[in-house]
């Protein structure tokens, strides 16, 4: 599952990043490294979410968190 198909603000944690080096770089400075615990805290009209990880909140467009391969589920 995909943080995009995330339906939920439970926790999740990341398993890997599913994108082109280049994406995949980008987020890995951003801080978005595999066994981090992601929470979605909004959704946009046009399909961006905004996303806690750790102290952080970061934007991503709807191609972006679709990149994000997550695993947990709703409880």
């Amino acid at each position: 599952m995909t943080l995009y198909e995330w339906r939920t603000s439970e926790p999740v944690r990341l398993r890997r990043i599913a994108a082109d080096r280049e994406l995949r770089l980008r987020l890995l400075e951003l801080g978005f490294v595999p066994g981090t615990e992601l929470r979605v805290l909004a959704r946009g009209l046009a399909g961006g979410l905004v996303v806690a990880h750790g102290d952080t909140r970061t934007a991503l467009d709807n191609r972006t968190a679709a990149a994000l391969v997550v695993h947990g589920a709703p409880r």
